[in-house]
């Protein structure tokens, strides 16, 4: 039987925003992602390549690229024939050292002897969010990691692979919701909480901000974008106690006075920023 044929798409983009431009990629139809330094390579099989769909890329790398201050995203099309992309992507993740007390762990690594005696997170990342790779991930373990105090209840909005929910559950939180409204990440996070025996303690949720339960939270983190912050705020600040406290990441330090701005509308209060090269991550309490 002949093999398919491909179309890998490299797209030149610095790799702090490669994650984020695969979570746009993915709904139009690409898979198989290898992500290198200043470049990331999308495939999809040559039958879909057509007309319309090179016009839905190149729309969605201008809206990209005018949402991050006019970036430059130049791409090259090649045609291959089929090969294990499984194979050559787990090839190239890693253990990641998101924090100095912290690693992220995918199935197929094995722990390293300088990894005892820290938190463990066993992630398999496929098509979600959440590798540890991206600083907004390693800012809110960060953040996590001084918040998380036996707390009663914790949100993880926008969770992705689950990995700030399965974090959250093992720095100690009792119990833990995550959501996403990615259809393709609810399996992935479901099966990462598995991995990491924290079903007891911690729930998947499809849906959007809708699909929140009934409830406040002592702690959310929201490792989401400006745009969805903004249109999810003041439905998030509901959630939270009476002196709660929320965390935002994916925000870029150039849109960081326009968060503080959209926060104190809200009622809350600045408590910490931290920042990795040009991401921020913002902690805030509900007055």
């Amino acid at each position: 039987m002949p093999r398919r044929r491909w179309i890998v798409l490299r797209i030149a983009v610095p790799e702090s925003y490669q994650d984020l431009l695969l979570g746009l990629l993915i709904p139009l139809g690409f898979n198989g992602f290898l992500q290198h330094d200043e470049t990331v390579e999308c495939s999809i099989t040559e039958r879909r390549w057509n007309p319309r769909l090179r016009t839905k890329v190149e729309e969605v790398l201008l809206r990209f690229a005018d949402q991050f201050g006019g970036l430059d995203l130049p791409y090259v099309v090649t045609r291959v024939r089929e090969e294990n992309w499984n194979q050559r992507w787990e090839s190239q993740v890693g253990i990641v050292e998101a924090t100095p007390h912290i690693v992220i762990k995918p199935s197929w690594k094995k722990l390293r002897k300088k990894d005892k005696g820290k938190v463990v997170l066993h992630i398999d990342p496929k098509m979600a969010f959440g590798t540890g790779h991206h600083e907004t991930t390693r800012l809110c373990l960060l953040m996590l990691e001084d918040l998380v105090h036996d707390q009663g209840a914790v949100l993880d909005f926008g969770c992705g692979t689950g990995v700030l929910a399965i974090a959250a559950a093992k720095l100690g939180a009792r119990k833990v919701w995550g959501i996403d409204n990615d259809s393709w990440a609810i399996p992935n996070a479901r099966e990462n909480v598995k991995k990491n025996r924290v079903r007891d303690r911690v729930r998947i949720i499809l849906g959007g901000i809708d699909r929140i339960p009934k409830k406040r939270f002592p702690l959310i983190v929201a490792n989401i974008d400006l745009p969805t912050i903004t249109a999810t705020i003041r439905r998030l600040v509901g959630h939270i106690t009476p002196g709660g406290v929320i965390v935002f990441s994916g925000v870029l330090e150039t849109d960081l006075e326009q968060l503080v701005a959209l926060t104190a509308r809200n009622r809350l209060v600045a408590l910490q920023f931290i920042k990795e090269n040009e991401w921020i991550a913002a902690a805030f309490a509900r007055a």
